[in-house]
């Protein structure tokens, strides 16, 4: 089955869990994440200076919401929104797994994959859960 965003994140060896795809830059040094054909986010060196590497799916989830609503047809209500602390450092909204009930301010979460349907076929979409349990 195929990935639903290939440029974000790959399948972990282990099967559960996923990678995301990050760049590290010659230049300063900052792990990008995304992984940006802009350059680096930090210092703004060229493209060309950002290295991909693998960065650990592991966050500290800082808040969440559920959402009872349809905001958008990818979207399926209620779903559970969040703002969590990559391993590189950066704040950036994600989807969780899951109710509401298994989050808790401060935990934390690991991404995994999830199947989803899109249109007529079904992906691997990137879902955050409780890295416990």
């Amino acid at each position: 089955m195929e990935l639903e965003k290939p440029d974000l994140y790959r399948v972990a060896e282990d099967g559960a869990s996923l990678v995301l795809r990050a760049g590290r830059c010659g230049t300063c040094g900052e792990l990008n994440f995304p992984l940006s054909p802009f350059g680096c986010n930090a210092c703004g060196a060229e493209p060309a200076k950002l290295v991909e590497e693998d960065m650990d799916g592991h966050a500290q989830l800082l808040t969440f919401i559920t959402i009872h609503q349809k905001l958008s047809p990818k979207i399926d209500a209620p779903c559970v929104v969040g703002e969590a602390r990559l391993a590189n450092g950066r704040i950036q909204e994600i989807m969780l797994q899951g109710a509401g009930d298994r989050f808790a301010d401060d935990m934390t979460v690991r991404a995994v994959p999830v199947e989803v349907t899109r249109g007529d076929k079904s992906v691997i979409a990137c879902r955050f859960a409780p890295a416990e349990g």
